[in-house]
């Protein structure tokens, strides 16, 4: 399996913050932002993170963020300390998650998305399992790898589930065409006009069908990474769903300004960063295929050598 890593798309936020003529206001609206929007029991932690910000200035953690992000990025792409690298971005998106993120609040008028870094975090899990996968030999080495996997596949599952049960309540249900037309404004007008394409669509064949078809989707993506069946049609579906969301009701991430993009400070948008997770999956799904293939053939080259050898007449 080849090792494919990501790295760019997570230095982009602080990258923004810093370079940005008001990049000082802009970092520490995000953060206040995040504290705006989360429930009450979830705002001491975050307004303590934001004290320590100002308190250490904003540029400052700004540019740290940078570093981290770049030498994370620089050690996947050079393959160098890549278990290490992998551990630092999984903890680290969880950081960012809770942080920037607010653990995905708020949760109100139709949002189901728990945040871009969940999604990170996720990507990161499975790197850990095609890193254990092509590192493990035979034996209860590579059985222990193939526990990682699963455990990411569980969890990418539950990821699934979550954003899935949301979509099944009304402020889903009931205002999917506004998934779609409050992404509109800003964008350039090419997107624009495919958008506005998608929403006709949408409106002509039914708003409540369309989402219910996308909350079922969903739940059968959510159904078949948490039992592992399914998964030689799931895993594909999944990654097309990912991009049709992404090119639909996230716009391709945009608009894009010198602060960050349209789609919460991510660059290129949150559903597309769901494709490599089920890239891997999908990778690692043909690879157990394979060698599940390799030990049948083995069993019947060594069945029928047997059967050969009983076959001889005895001298």
């Amino acid at each position: 399996m080849p090792e494919v890593l990501p790295s760019f798309p997570f230095q982009y936020p602080a990258q923004a913050w810093l370079l940005a003529p008001s990049a000082e206001i802009n970092f520490q609206h995000a953060f206040t932002k995040s504290v705006a929007q989360v429930p009450a029991w979830l705002k001491p932690p975050l307004l303590g993170v934001l004290h320590a910000v100002q308190a250490l200035q904003p540029d400052v953690v700004a540019a740290v963020m940078v570093a981290i992000a770049v030498m994370l990025g620089l050690a996947m792409m050079a393959h160098v300390a890549l278990d290490a690298a992998a551990g630092l971005c999984l903890f680290y998106s969880a950081v960012c998650w809770f942080v920037l993120n607010g653990i995905g609040f708020p949760y109100a008028q139709g949002t189901t998305d728990p945040g871009v870094f969940a999604a990170y975090a996720m990507t990161f899990l499975v790197v850990f399992g095609a890193r254990s996968s092509l590192r493990e030999a035979a034996g209860d080495r590579r059985r222990g790898a193939d526990v990682l996997w699963d455990c990411a596949r569980l969890a990418f599952g539950v990821l699934w589930l979550f954003d899935a049960g949301l979509k099944w309540l009304p402020a889903f249900l009931l205002h999917f065409t506004g998934q779609i037309t409050s992404v509109i404004p800003g964008q350039p007008h090419w997107i624009a006009i495919w958008l506005g394409f998608v929403a006709t669509v949408v409106s002509a064949t039914g708003p409540v069908v369309v989402a219910v078809l996308v909350a079922i989707a969903e739940t059968a993506i959510a159904v078949s990474l948490l039992t592992g069946r399914g998964l030689k049609i799931m895993l594909p579906f999944g990654t097309l769903y990912a991009l049709a969301v992404w090119s639909t009701a996230e716009a391709f991430g945009g608009p894009y300004t010198a602060a960050g993009t349209g789609v919460r400070v991510n660059v290129l948008g949150n559903v597309i960063i769901y494709v490599m997770p089920f890239l891997f999956l999908w990778a690692r799904l043909g690879e157990r295929q394979h060698e599940a293939g390799v030990t049948q053939a083995s069993i019947a080259d060594r069945s029928a050598r047997d059967n050969e050898v009983l076959s001889r007449p005895a001298s």
